[in-house]
């Protein structure tokens, strides 16, 4: 069972975020390719969405989401409090156009990712989280 603690830190995330991302790494500088591919998604979105790198507590976390929402790898993308899903459906989702329809935006043009960027550009606002030692 997950520590009560962390669970109850994480649903307060989910909840105080209408757009939450779980990630390997940061926006910045995403630590998988998954990640990468997920962030550039949210970028070319242009939404606002929250960001937690969950590699200073992965085993942990992948045991609270594990009993938040059945789901135990990253990166894990929030919408409204719902699991939308990893990088696979968040990039499937976002070619058929529902995931502008999820975020309340409009379908933007789809563009080729920019692999030579390094740092994916704005917007983005990570919620404070303090997960060492939870």
């Amino acid at each position: 069972m997950a520590d009560q603690e962390l669970t109850d830190r994480v649903r307060e995330l989910i909840n105080e975020n209408s757009v939450l991302l779980f990630m390997k790494g940061t926006p910045e500088a995403p630590r998988c390719g998954f990640s990468m591919r997920t962030v550039q998604v949210l970028d070319q979105m242009g939404v606002e969405y929250g960001a937690i790198d969950v590699l200073p507590a992965l085993q942990p976390l992948r045991e609270v989401t594990s009993e938040i929402s059945d789901w135990e790898t990253f990166p894990q993308l929030y919408v409204n409090g719902e699991l939308v899903g990893g990088c696979d459906i968040v990039e499937e989702m976002f070619d058929n156009g529902e995931l502008a329809e999820a975020l309340g935006v409009e379908q933007p043009e789809p563009a080729e990712p920019d692999f030579e960027t390094s740092a994916p550009g704005e917007p983005y606002k990570s919620p404070p989280m303090n997960i060492e030692g939870a």
